[in-house]
């Protein structure tokens, strides 16, 4: 082979290799952050790191690819403060033209956001959960370091306005300029937040007492509202002494004061008394029969009249007519006998009543026998009284022995509002039956947790000396060790054998059942003598006071049960008598349309309808629901038991209704407007739903 031959084939093989390379071209990026030059700027290409840009931002270099190919190319930057994102882009290679090498010009335009960090404190320690607000929106909230992170593009040329504020804390408030990655340290001082609840407590329900002034350092900043509570934020430096003080005028004390200092959550709870008693708001619910298979319709009715016509002629008793408590009781679904015996303090209920009478009547073979139960708002029998009448006709002349006891007999709640050399004055008098010779038992609060009156603690005994109409002077009969006689303190009326550190009792234990079942009862009435001496709780026991030795008549009733008499006498304090009180039972027979609904007496299931075997229950009030589910609504009403024998079957049977409200609504949702107005339309005037429906 020649030497011609031989430079032609070098030419060829350099022609093959350098076709195999690819393609020359020139790679030029302009690298920006908003405008300006980036320098130190990583250029990537095909996933191969080539270099950084110059100081002008500018990265070139030649490459080698094949025609057609595509080549990714990446710019990234990472800067102290700022949070860039990488730019990318992929370029064609062609073919050059004149065997020229192509220019590949890009101009990268990197989006970058600058940070701070904000890291909020209150004394060195974090402060988590602080709303961050800047330039007037808001940027999130602190995590439980204190710190957030706030990114932006750019802040105002005057700085950017800074907000910080979390309850129980001063605001923060600041114009401030950033510098990328700069931490932001943000001082928070604890906010007096004072928080007041002036209360009072009559028989053992509190309440709040609305409109006494409040005023700081004498300044006064407002009034209570209808709970008893105001609340005050103090804005100004942390720390401050400041007097805060309540005015209660026709309250003790008039005045109350005290020095707190203003710094973080200040809560303040006080306990007033008024100087004149209010009257007990009392609502008769019903008056029932207790007799099985006698039909005492009448003769409760009369009572009831003849109760309400006697009792609320007193002053001390104001009425909630018994239309307007059934009204609500059955509006807000209320077992009437659940709380009778575990009270209405935490229902709305107890906005409108104080206590409430349940009334029974019961026929023997000496005639009838009417009893009047007082319960108040956190459960408890404060009081009942029982009566004889020989006939109907005597009903009135009973129920009118009934109401006197009350009013000579009630426990009536005063308070010490004075004293005047050696005695004490209290605020209730002649007007509510307090005179000469009436004994008190005196009693100082005791508190829980907050400032909370939990209950009473008996310290003395007192006796009235002199009764005057609005008040009455009293002298210490009995005090304990330790003990003193302090304004505000609580005064109750007691009856005879009550208190005293020579007390003599027996233990009384009642049970009573349905069918062969028999338990403990609760809310028994003891009376011997015919006066009212306690009720069997929650474990069926009471102890009785009464003077050893001497004989009495017992008579024991329990609505829903029958009552038992005899004789009792005991000769050493504390011994233990047990009762057993059989039950009068009512059969409850239900049954529904559509049938298969859940039946629930007294909140307990029972079964499903038809309950044609029947359900034993005991005389009285009980709640009955029925519940079917699907499209129809809840039955519930609370019904008075009477007889042997109740049947809701048949023609008699409960009809439960469609909830027109729900079908509605769904129909509204799925955006069937002129379904929705047909469901409403067909709750008719006598649907519960009708006037909701028609809003």
């Amino acid at each position: 082979m020649n030497a011609t031959n031989l430079r032609f084939l070098s030419v060829l093989l350099a022609a093959v290799l350098l076709g195999a390379c690819g393609e020359r071209l020139d790679l030029e990026v302009k690298a920006r952050i908003d405008g300006q030059p980036a320098a130190q700027a990583t250029v990537v290409v095909d996933r191969e790191q080539l270099g950084v840009t110059d100081a002008q931002g500018v990265f070139a270099k030649q490459l080698r690819k094949k025609a057609g190919a595509e080549i990714d190319v990446t710019v990234s930057k990472e800067m102290p403060g700022y949070r860039i994102e990488p730019w990318k882009s992929t370029v064609l290679v062609k073919l050059p033209k004149d065997g020229q090498a192509a220019t590949y010009r890009l101009d990268a335009d990197l989006k970058a956001m600058r940070y701070v960090t904000f890291r909020v404190s209150e004394k060195d320690a974090p402060v988590p959960g602080a709303k961050v607000t800047v330039g007037g929106k808001e940027a999130g909230v602190t995590d439980d370091k204190g710190e957030i992170v706030y990114l932006y593009r750019q802040q105002p040329a005057k700085g950017a306005e800074l907000n910080v504020a979390k309850t129980g804390y001063g605001a923060y408030r600041a114009l401030r300029q950033f510098e990328p990655g700069q931490v932001i340290e943000v001082a928070l001082n604890r906010q007096a937040v004072v928080a007041i609840k002036a209360l009072t407590d009559e028989y053992g329900r509190a309440s709040g007492v609305p409109g006494l002034s409040v005023s700081i350092d004498g300044n006064i900043v407002g009034k209570t509202d209808a709970k008893g509570a105001y609340t005050y934020t103090y804005r100004g430096a942390p720390g401050k002494k400041a007097v805060i003080a309540l005015a209660a005028p026709g309250y003790i004390p008039a005045a109350w004061k005290t020095t707190v200092r203003l710094e973080g959550p200040v809560n303040l709870q006080r306990y007033f008394y008024p100087t004149t008693p209010k009257p007990i708001r009392i609502g008769i619910y019903r008056v029932v029969g207790n007799t099985p298979g006698v039909d005492l319709t009448e003769v409760a009715a009369q009572t009831e009249q003849a109760l309400a016509a006697q009792l609320f002629k007193f002053p001390g008793f104001r009425e909630v007519p018994s239309e307007k408590l059934q009204a609500e009781v059955k509006q807000r679904k209320l077992n009437i006998e659940r709380i009778a015996a575990k009270g209405w303090q935490d229902t709305p209920l107890r906005a409108s009543v104080d206590m409430i009478v349940l009334g029974s009547v019961a026929k023997d073979d000496d005639g009838y026998l009417a009893e009047a139960k007082f319960h108040t708002a956190s459960g408890k029998v404060i009081f009942s009284e029982i009566a004889r009448a020989r006939s109907a006709r005597g009903i009135d002349g009973a129920v009118r022995e009934i109401v006197n006891n009350v009013i000579e007999r009630f426990p009536f709640e005063g308070t010490v509002i004075g004293a005047e050399e050696d005695r004490y004055r209290i605020n209730i008098g002649r007007n509510w039956r307090i005179g000469r010779g009436t004994e008190f038992t005196l009693t100082t609060p005791t508190f829980a947790e907050g400032g909370k009156v939990s209950g009473y603690r008996e310290t003395g005994r007192m006796e009235v000396k002199r009764g005057d109409d609005a008040s009455s002077l009293a002298e210490v009969a009995t005090l304990k060790k330790g003990e003193k006689v302090q304004i505000g303190d609580r005064v109750v009326r007691s009856r005879e054998g009550e208190g005293g550190d020579q007390r003599t009792y027996f233990l009384l234990t009642a049970k009573g059942g349905v069918g062969t079942d028999v338990n403990p009862l609760a809310g028994t009435n003891v009376y011997l003598n015919g006066e009212w001496k306690g009720a069997t709780g929650v474990n069926g026991q009471a102890e009785i006071p009464l003077r050893l030795g001497r004989n009495y008549t017992l008579l024991l009733y329990r609505h829903g049960y029958q009552q038992v008499t005899g004789k009792v006498s005991v000769d050493k304090s504390g011994e233990a008598r047990e009762f057993v009180l059989a039950a009068n039972n009512a059969l409850f027979k239900v049954d529904s349309e559509p049938s298969a609904a859940s039946v629930y007496i007294d909140d307990e299931p029972v079964g499903k309808t038809p309950l044609a075997g029947g359900k034993t229950v005991t005389l009285g009030f009980h709640s009955v629901r029925l519940t079917y589910g699907e499209d129809y609504r809840d039955f519930f009403e609370v019904m008075e038991f009477t007889k042997k024998e109740e049947d809701r079957t048949g023609e008699r049977r409960i009809v439960l209704q469609k909830d027109f409200l729900k079908l509605g609504e769904r129909a509204r949702q799925k955006g069937d407007i002129d379904g929705a107005i047909k469901a409403y339309a067909a709750a008719g005037r006598g649907h519960p739903d009708y006037a909701e429906a028609r809003r």
